[in-house]
């Protein structure tokens, strides 16, 4: 039975969306590209040859919204822009996916899990761990009490991180440097995955002589009464990426090495990974959900702890003290 085709605009062409969602949305084979949008053409066309098919180009993605009829947008563009371009989409009726972080404050990321639900709309952010085999089933272990009640956790990401030339390296359209953005993975694998709720925050951030933060210390302590430390190093020399979580019955620890996960070890032991749960992605998860009514589908809510979490860190800073997470 062939699937029913789905038609997509995409809000943002540049190299994240060329290398990233365009091979994904093409091994669906049900989705039809639309149209697409960005501020420069020239990216656009590299998209097009991508893709492997001309289609329709806007400098706007409102004019695109409006002009096209859509079932979908996928928004990969600078952080600070998220919020308006898909609260543009949500209001018209179409569902979203959009890059991390969801926006670059939390309450822009409330007022959009909010919207979404109002709206009947899907919203999915795409933190790609979230949908990995092994991380679906940590979290599964967490929710059911096989680590216990989780007393602290120790992770890092490491990264050869200089944000290029471009978009991210201004601050105004970034909103952060390395934890803002590759940082928000592991924020997220750890706020999902245990479900923890962040209170208070301590951080520290080195800027190594840019204008956004390249290396960030946040130390945390979390409703539960559990206690964690966070490093985000994008003066490294490549990535790596750990994050141990600790329970009071046993310990889950991840390695993930140049983007990859080298081992997943549960009390020091193979993770075995249940069948059932298979490879996923975000894009592949937002398609399966428009087809089947939103079936499995769970509401970002976990984004907006992102959101709250990552401005604490920014605020410790400034402040040079602990502070509160919002609430």
């Amino acid at each position: 039975m062939a699937k029913k085709k789905i038609r997509i605009g995409l809000i943002g062409c540049g190299g994240n969306m060329r290398n990233a969602h365009i091979p994904r949305l093409q091994a669906d084979g049900g989705v039809e590209l639309v149209a697409v949008a960005d501020t420069a053409e020239e990216p656009a066309r590299l998209l097009m040859e991508k893709w492997g098919k001309e289609t329709e180009y806007y400098p706007d993605y409102r004019r695109m919204i409006r002009s096209e009829t859509l079932d979908a947008v996928v928004v990969s563009s600078p952080h600070s822009t998220h919020y308006a371009q898909v609260r543009y989409a949500l209001e018209r009726g179409l569902h979203v996916l959009v890059e991390k972080p969801l926006t670059i404050g939390s309450r822009q990321a409330r007022a959009l899990v909010d919207l979404a639900k109002k709206k009947k709309q899907l919203l999915v952010v795409s933190y790609q761990r979230n949908f990995y085999p092994p991380h679906v089933y940590a979290r599964e272990l967490v929710q059911q009490g096989g680590l216990g009640k989780i007393t602290g956790l120790v992770a890092y990401v490491t990264q050869r991180w200089g944000g290029g030339k471009g978009w991210r390296m201004v601050p105004e359209l970034s909103g952060g440097g390395m934890f803002m953005d590759t940082g928000s993975h592991l924020v997220s694998s750890v706020l999902w995955i245990t479900g923890l709720e962040p209170v208070e925050v301590s951080a520290f951030m080195d800027r190594r002589g840019k204008k956004v933060d390249i290396d960030t210390v946040v130390n945390a302590r979390f409703r539960n009464g559990a206690l964690g430390s966070m490093n985000f190093i994008g003066s490294a020399s490549r990535h790596d990426e750990r994050l141990a979580i600790h329970g009071d019955k046993a310990t889950l620890v991840f390695h993930l090495h140049q983007w990859q996960i080298r081992e997943v070890l549960l009390d020091g032991e193979p993770l075995v990974v249940p069948k059932r749960i298979t490879e996923d992605s975000p894009d592949a998860a937002l398609l399966r959900w428009i087809r089947n009514g939103g079936k499995g589908y769970e509401r970002a809510e976990f984004a907006v702890q992102v959101a709250k979490f990552t401005e604490a860190a920014y605020r410790s800073v400034e402040r040079g003290k602990s502070v509160q997470v919002s609430q």
